[in-house]
């Protein structure tokens, strides 16, 4: 079911592999009084920036079976946002245009220089997508690995009627665990991020204008996203955001390709590796 989609994305999942390649440079670097972690695998190739899902870090390993094949092909950099991993926490709460500022400043601390191919996949996108719009002349292209629609959480937020009550105890646990995205110091949600405020700010950044966008989507389900005790006109609001994505989705670039995996997991990058590693290749191809 797509509620999946929900529970991986605030807190992750998967089997992570075991790290199989050595970077050549990793540490903590300063980004305006705090630190965030970054390890390279430099070359003199073109740079591929690693961005990761919501609250997964970039150093957890799982990429590293993936990095082996992509380093003949690209420099690559990964990095821990701020409160995850390795790297220190900063202030709080923070936008996502904060997060593009600090990776921009964190690349140029590690003197990782511009420009910037980009990969990543669920919520790495709403980085990406925020990092094009701040500093569209370091971006050259991206894949996106099965991303949520734009105003996912936004939806997850305000699709209740007001003062929404119920004596189903599953159903109110559900809506108050959509409703924690108008909380950024939500105690499970470790990057303490405004999702209402980002929601705002990317709203005018959807557009990659001519770069070469790829986007991964995994295998479509026939069932709805939400789980059954959620009533049908509440549930539709979010039916019908997964099923305007892909036209979104293609009008994110005029240089845009869509394509599906069969593996209907989230994380494709360890689900169906060779597709994400074909579709990162293809950006400099």
């Amino acid at each position: 079911m797509k509620i999946l989609i929900t529970l991986l994305l605030l807190l992750g999942a998967g089997t992570l592999p075991t790290a199989a390649a050595k970077s050549t440079t990793s540490g903590l670097c300063d980004v305006g009084g705090f630190k965030l972690y970054m390890e390279c695998y430099t070359s003199d190739k073109p740079t591929l920036i690693l961005e990761q899902g919501f609250g997964r870090a970039g150093s957890d390993g799982a990429w590293s079976d993936n990095i082996i094949q992509l380093k003949q092909h690209y420099s690559v950099c990964l990095y821990d946002r701020a409160g995850i991993g390795n790297s220190e926490q900063g202030s709080v709460p923070v936008t996502i245009y904060d997060t593009a500022e600090r990776l921009h400043k964190l690349l140029a601390a590690a003197q990782i220089a511009p420009p910037y191919y980009f990969a990543g996949g669920s919520y790495a996108s709403y980085v990406i997508t925020a990092f094009n719009q701040l500093y569209e002349d370091e971006v050259l292209g991206a894949v996106l690995i099965d991303p949520p629609p734009f105003g996912y959480f936004y939806t997850m937020g305000t699709r209740w009627p007001k003062n929404f009550s119920t004596v189903n105890e599953e159903l109110a646990r559900y809506y108050q665990f959509e409703q924690s995205v108008h909380n950024p110091m939500f105690k499970q949600a470790p990057e303490k991020i405004d999702l209402i405020t980002s929601y705002q700010q990317l709203k005018t950044a959807q557009s990659f204008g001519d770069k070469r966008l790829i986007i991964l989507r995994s295998k479509p389900s026939p069932d709805r996203y939400d789980p059954p005790f959620v009533p049908d006109s509440i549930a539709q609001t979010m039916d019908s955001l997964f099923a305007q994505a892909e036209n979104n989705f293609k009008k994110l670039s005029s240089k845009v390709t869509v394509m599906y995996s069969e593996s209907n997991k989230h994380h494709l990058h360890i689900s169906d590796p060779e597709l994400v590693i074909k579709s990162i290749r293809a950006l400099v191809e």
